[in-house]
Parts: structure tokens; C-alpha cells; sequence
């Protein structure tokens, strides 16, 4: 069953998505990124460094990972345990993702909880997730050693902006992991844990306490605009929210109508729901569309948009002209347009033989996007138009 990733994104994750690709500057930085970003790296740094679990190796471990991928309809992703006491897990790549757990994990978390936080990673591949993930942490981090002709405020922008939807995301890894589970009662004992209630204390802990505490936040930021505005600077360069505020976001998803007939429908006790959102599905947001505006990190209980569709925009800006994909991998360029909501894709055999030795099988010859075949950088097209990627035998 392929569980359609609509029916529980976080309303805000697509909407800062679309807001960081309208920011200047963004489809140059996409363009520099494209020419630097390696996925057979990645995969050379974790086969040379990293543990690969399998059948064979931690198999308690690896055999959490084949039912979560079947729950959210994704491949099988690679798994690896890296050495790190910092208790951690990520997922990077593109057309192979791959997931990372940390040592430092299984220290601070029961074993009852890695199949939360494996659920969670495979759910920002089911939401396609990845590729900019990769690319906002390397921005993140490390984004002058690749970029050139992008002002400094102009990159500022864009790093909170994408700092922004990097947080966004992880409510909707969070549902998918709650979805897996059944409720959101693992996710906020795995917020309470990263909060600091390490596996080792012996102490009991109490979850209403800590809810209770999430709504004291909630409350006192939403309590002046002063409040929002110190709350905006301590976030904006987080990739994470809060935990206190995730577990809480968390909750409320939980209680919603919206989750339980996903739920029902994965369970095989219901229809699959219509991708909608209703008055009883919160809303997250911890800085607007325009990241200059500080706003709490919850803004309000209900979604004030009366549109039936989840994703309001129906365009997409090409970060570069039909050039560029000459000559590349053609399931990579299948990728990467599908990760940027491209939805009516066809490859088919380019009818002229390759001219020479220097060009390769499996690449693209051509490509049309709605029977244009020279289209430029930044030009708009809709998201169901029809791409043709002719490619060599």
C-alpha cells in the first residue's frame, strides 16, 4: 500500500517550502548545490565509516526498519549506527536515502523508542523530504564554500528561511511516526527523554507535567508580541523545534479526526480519507512566510484557510534552463524534478543512437516541460505538466 505523504503533511512544511523556493536568490543556490552535491559520497563516508545493519549485523535493530517501510509505502533505506555519544539520527541522500542512528541514541532513549525515531526518519523520505534536507544542512553550515554571486543578507534570508521549513518538517516525520505507532504517546515520551529525562534516571517521570508545561509555553508566548519576537530569536537558526512544542504538536494531531480515519485507513478499517484540512487540524507556525515577521511557534488551535486543497499553489519555478539537464542521469533528473512537486513524468527512449564514446546510456538527450523544449531559468510551470525526459538506450 502506497500511503499518499498528503494525507499527513504538516500544512505549514509545504507552505515554507514554497516560501524559501520564492526567495532571490534561492535557484541560484539550487544550482550550486546540484553542481557540488554527491550521493555516492555519502555512501563512500558511510560504507568506509559508519556500521550497516542487516540481517547479519544488529539484526534486532535492522529488522525494525522492513515494517515501518511497508506501514508508509516507501523503499527500504540503507541503515547505519555511527559512533557518537550525542544521541542523534538523521537521514540525507536523494534518489538512495540512507538512515543514521547514533550511539549516543540507544544511551539516552529505551530500545521500546528506536522503532519511533526509525519511523520518523522513514517518514521524511515518504514525504520526500531529503534532498533539501541535505541541502539546508549543508547551508546551514557550510554555505559560502559553494556559493558565489548571493549577497550575504540575501543568504542570511534564505538560511532562516530554510531553517524554518527544516523544522516544519520534522512535524510532518513526526506524524508519519505516530501513524506507525498508533498514537502520539512514544513521540512525546521521546521529546520528554531529549528534554532530559535520560534512560538512566531513575526517577519517575510525568507526562502531564510536561504537557502541562508545552501549554505554559504555548500560552506565554502567544502572551505579547515582545514574547514572539524572543522566542523568534532563539529559533531561527534551529533545525528542530522545541521539544517541549513537539510534543505538544504532537498531541493535538493525535486527537484530531484527521488522524484517526488515516489511521483506520492504514489498518484496513476504512476508506482512504480526501486530502483535505479541516478547523480540527492545528496549525504550527513558528515564524511566517516572510521570516523578517517574528510570530509564536504555535499560533492557534485552528486553521483560519477554508480551501479544500492542501497545497495551494499549483506553479513551480525551474531553478535552471533545459541545458543543465542535458547529459545527467536520467533517474536523478526523474528525482530531483519529483522533489520539487513536478507529478506527470514520462522517460521515454531518445529515437537518435549516441553520437559518441563521451556519451553515456541511461542519460538525458532531452527534455520538454509542457512542449517547451528551451525553456530558461525561472520560468514557471504547473506541477502537472507534462515533462518528457528522452533518454539514451
Amino acid at each position: 500500500m502506497k500511503l499518499d505523504e498528503r494525507l499527513f503533511l504538516h500544512d505549514s512544511d509545504r507552505a515554507a517550502l514554497d516560501a524559501l523556493k520564492a526567495i532571490p536568490g534561492f535557484h541560484q543556490l539550487m544550482k550550486a548545490f546540484m553542481k557540488v552535491w554527491s550521493e555516492q559520497q555519502f555512501k563512500l563516508i558511510n560504507m568506509s565509516t559508519n556500521l550497516r545493519l542487516g540481517e547479519d549485523q544488529m539484526p534486532e535493530i535492522y529488522h525494525l526498519l522492513p515494517p515501518i517501510c511497508e506501514k508508509l509505502g516507501i523503499e527500504e533505506p540503507e541503515l547505519y549506527v555511527e559512533l557518537d555519544v550525542r544521541p542523534n539520527a538523521y537521514t540525507y541522500g536523494d534518489t538512495k536515502p540512507f538512515i543514521v542512528l547514533t550511539s549516543g541514541l540507544f544511551e539516552t532513549i529505551p530500545a521500546e523508542l528506536i522503532p519511533t525515531v526509525i519511523a520518523h526518519e522513514c517518514g521524511h523520505i515518504a514525504c520526500h523530504h531529503t534532498l533539501y534536507t541535505t541541502m539546508g544542512r549543508l547551508i546551514l553550515t557550510g554555505a559560502s564554500q559553494f556559493v558565489s554571486g548571493i549577497g550575504s543578507l540575501a543568504l542570511y534570508t534564505i538560511q532562516i528561511a530554510f531553517a524554518y521549513w527544516m523544522r516544519c518538517s520534522e512535524y510532518s516525520a513526526d506524524r508519519a511516526a505516530i501513524l506507525c505507532d498508533g498514537s502520539a504517546d512514544k513521540i512525546m515520551n521521546m521529546c520528554m527523554r531529549f528534554a532530559g529525562f535520560d534512560k538512566d534516571i531513575t526517577e519517575d517521570a510525568n507526562f502531564d507535567s510536561f504537557m502541562k508545561q508545552a501549554e505554559e509555553y504555548r500560552a506565554m508566548v502567544n502572551d505579547s508580541k515582545w514574547n514572539k519576537t524572543l522566542e523568534f530569536i532563539l529559533v531561527k537558526d534551529r533545525d528542530h523545534p522545541f521539544n517541549a512544542v513537539r510534543a505538544y504538536e504532537a498531541r493535538e494531531w493525535a486527537n484530531t479526526e484527521q488522524f484517526r480515519s488515516i489511521f483506520a485507513y492504514m489498518s484496513g478499517e476504512g476508506e482512504m480519507p480526501k486530502i483535505t484540512k479541516g478547523p480540527d487540524e492545528p496549525a504550527s507556525q513558528d515564524i511566517p512566510a516572510d521570516p523578517s515577521e517574528p510570530s509564536g511557534e504555535i499560533v492557534s488551535d485552528n486553521v483560519s484557510d477554508t480551501s479544500d486543497e492542501l497545497y495551494p499553489s499549483t506553479q513551480i519555478s525551474i531553478f535552471d534552463g533545459y541545458k543543465y539537464f542535458i547529459g545527467k542521469d536520467t533517474e536523478v533528473v526523474k528525482k530531483v524534478l519529483s522533489d520539487l512537486g513536478f507529478t506527470n513524468i514520462t522517460v521515454m527512449e531518445y529515437p537518435i543512437s549516441r553520437f559518441n564514446l563521451l556519451t553515456k546510456p541511461n542519460t538525458v538527450a532531452k527534455i520538454s516541460i509542457a512542449d517547451n523544449e528551451e525553456f530558461t531559468a525561472g520560468t514557471v510551470f504547473e506541477f502537472n505538466a507534462r515533462i518528457v525526459l528522452y533518454s539514451y538506450k
